[in-house]
């Protein structure tokens, strides 16, 4: 079947397209983009090699992108000393608004089994686990409960997603939705003159 050209703009209509409607779209897209995001970067110490040296490309990049990305051991100026360092990372994980964890360590391991029960942190997490550990506790225990309820665990295969950077595509790929997410509900907020020092800005 042959389909019908389209009805083309008029002169009016293509004039107001080009002038007002292109350069508000591409405005709005700007802003979607320049959205920062708090983001905890979890997983392996210097020791781990090129897990950990995965861990400070995931950081580096997100920090080129513009975004507040960091290891929580870069926060411990900042912790009260009142606290427990799971009070400490839980108080993080609260202010984030995304948690990568490559869970290749005792540490991160035992950082994701301490939140995956606090609705206010565990559908922030983001976690990537190698293959051959699907077959532990950890995997099927409190990750499996995390994979139904948000779809937020992903298996790696070492070594090839670590060189072809796969575990970063889809870190940022996960970013790109939460900056939409994050523009959408700030403009709710605006339009409700709940941001303060914005009332009647817009």
């Amino acid at each position: 079947m042959t389909l019908p050209a389209p009805v083309p703009l008029s002169p009016r209509a293509q004039q107001y397209f080009d002038q007002v409607f292109k350069p508000k779209y591409a405005e709005l897209q700007r802003a979607v983009q320049q959205t920062p995001l708090a983001i905890l970067v979890w997983g392996p110490g210097a020791s781990a090699g090129d897990l950990y040296l995965k861990r400070v490309q995931i950081r580096d990049e997100l920090r080129r992108r513009g975004h507040a990305a960091v290891f929580s051991e870069e926060l411990e100026n900042t912790a009260p000393t009142s606290l427990s360092q799971k009070g400490i990372e839980f108080l993080q994980a609260q202010a984030a608004d995304l948690i990568v964890v490559m869970q290749t360590s005792y540490g991160s391991v035992a950082e994701v089994h301490d939140f995956a029960e606090h609705r206010v942190v565990n559908f922030k997490l983001l976690i990537f686990i190698d293959e051959r550990a699907t077959d532990g506790y950890s995997y099927r225990g409190a990750l499996a409960e995390l994979k139904t309820l948000y779809n937020n665990v992903e298996t790696f295969k070492y070594p090839e997603d670590i060189v072809q950077c796969n575990l970063l595509k889809k870190v940022i790929a996960k970013v790109d939705v939460l900056q939409m997410v994050k523009y959408r509900a700030l403009e709710n907020a605006r339009s409700w003159n709940l941001i303060p020092g914005e009332a009647g800005a817009r």
